[in-house]
C-alpha cells in the first residue's frame, strides 16, 4: 500500500488548499516551525487507520471553534488498484467518535457532531506511527489507564506505538536481516517482561530497562521491535517524527541506511525532520531502487502552508535547513579571520 497523493482544504494548520505527491519510497519532509509537518504525519495516519479523534485532541478547545469546516483526502494505492480515503470535519472535531471499519461510518456521541468520513475498497495493511517523544520507556500501566479512564485527554499516537511494540514476534521475521544489523549497533534484543520493556544484552545476558538504555539505542530498539513484530512490511506504511532526536550524529547514517532498506522491501516512509545531516544523508545514500523525495512546507504571508518537492534536495526552494548550515559556515570563517586578525 501507498499514499500517492494528498489534499487538504482548511484542516487544523491548513489554511487555504494544500497539494502535494508523495513517491513510494521515502519521503522526507523538512520545514520551519509551525509549518504542519507533524500536523500532516499524524493526518495522514489518523485517517488511514479510520480513527479521526484523539491524535488531534484539543481540551482548551471548545466546539471546534479553531478548527472550522474542512476536510482532508488521501489518494491511496495497493496492488495496481486506486482508493480514496476522506474526512470532512464536522462541527465538534473533538467530539467524534470512531469510524468502523467495514461500514466507514462515524459514531456520534450525544453531541450529533455533523460529520461523515467515506473511503473505498478497504486495504489491508501495517502502518506505524512513531512519535517524537520515547513512549516505551513509559509503558508500565499506560495502556491500562487509558482503558479504565478513557476520559482522559490523550494523544492516541503515544498509545498505539506502545501498543504495537507488545505485540507478540512474527515467527516470519525472525531471521530478517535489518533485525542482524539493529541487533549489533544495540548489542542485544529487545523485550517485554513483566509489563516492561527491556533490553536483554548478548555480551552477558544481562537486562536493561528500556528507560536505562542509551535514548539513542532506543530509536533502534524500537524500530527492531516493530520489525520483528511484522509490523513493517511490505504494503506497510511508516510515519516517524523526528527520528534523529537524542541520535549521535555517528548513528545517522546507519539510520538512514536501515530506512532505505525496508523501503526497498516495500515499506512506504514518512519522515518528518529538522536535521540537516539527517536529510542530507537521505540524498547521498539513496539509489536507483529506492525513491526519495523532498518536501518543503513554508508559510506564506497570509499563513497559508505551501509545499515544494524535489527527488534533488539541492533543489529545493527556501530551504531553511540549507540556510542554517550556510549561515554556521559563514560564522566559522568570520570567527576564523578574527582569531587570524587579533594575531
Amino acid at each position: 500500500m501507498s499514499i500517492n497523493r494528498v489534499e487538504i482544504k482548511d484542516f487544523l494548520l491548513f489554511k487555504g488548499e494544500f497539494t502535494t505527491d508523495f513517491c513510494p519510497g521515502v519521503n522526507v519532509i523538512i520545514g520551519g516551525n509551525g509549518t504542519g509537518k507533524t500536523t500532516l504525519l499524524k493526518s495522514m495516519y489518523g485517517l488511514i487507520n479510520t480513527k479521526v479523534t484523539s491524535c488531534f485532541y484539543t481540551p482548551d478547545i471548545k466546539d471546534g471553534a479553531a478548527f472550522g469546516n474542512g476536510r482532508i483526502d488521501l489518494t491511496c494505492e495497493m496492488n495496481d488498484k486506486k482508493s480514496s480515503l476522506s474526512f470532512e470535519q464536522g462541527e465538534y472535531w473533538e467530539d467524534l467518535d470512531f469510524v468502523h471499519p467495514r461500514t466507514g461510518k462515524i459514531h456520534r456521541d450525544a453531541t450529533g457532531s455533523s460529520a461523515h468520513f467515506t473511503k473505498g475498497e478497504p486495504f489491508v495493511a501495517q502502518n506505524v506511527y512513531i512519535p517524537e517523544k520515547d513512549m516505551l520507556s513509559h509503558s508500565p500501566g499506560l495502556l491500562a489507564l487509558k482503558r479504565e479512564r478513557p476520559t482522559i485527554p490523550f494523544d492516541d499516537t503515544l498509545i498505539d506505538i506502545i501498543s504495537k511494540a507488545q505485540l507478540y514476534p512474527k515467527r516470519e521475521s525472525l531471521n530478517n536481516p535489518i533485525c542482524e544489523k539493529i541487533r549489533k549497533i544495540i548489542g542485544g534484543e529487545v523485550a517485554f517482561d513483566n509489563d516492561a520493556f527491556i533490553v536483554l544484552k548478548d555480551i552477558d545476558n544481562s537486562k536493561v530497562v528500556f528507560s536505562m538504555e542509551a535514548s539513542g539505542y532506543r530509536k533502534f530498539g524500537l524500530l527492531w521491535k516493530l520489525i520483528r513484530n511484522g509490523l513493517l512490511e511490505k504494503n506497510s506504511i511508516l510515519f516517524w517524527d523526528e527520528p534523529e532526536n537524542s541520535l549521535n550524529p555517528e548513528r545517522v547514517p546507519d539510520l538512514v541506511n536501515i530506512l532505505l532498506e525496508l523501503s526497498r522491501y516495500g515499506v512506504q516512509i514518512f519522515i518528518a525532520t529538522h536535521d540537516y545531516n539527517f536529510a542530507r544523508y537521505f540524498d547521498v545514500r539513496k539509489d536507483k531502487n529506492v525513491p526519495v523525495t523532498f518536501h518543503n512546507l513554508s508559510k506564506t504571508s497570509n499563513g497559508q502552508i505551501i509545499c515544494n518537492s524535489s527527488p534533488e534536495y539541492i533543489k529545493l526552494p527556501d530551504n531553511l535547513l540549507e540556510t542554517a548550515s550556510a549561515n554556521l559556515f559563514k560564522a566559522v570563517v568570520a570567527d576564523a579571520m578574527e582569531m587570524q586578525d587579533d594575531e
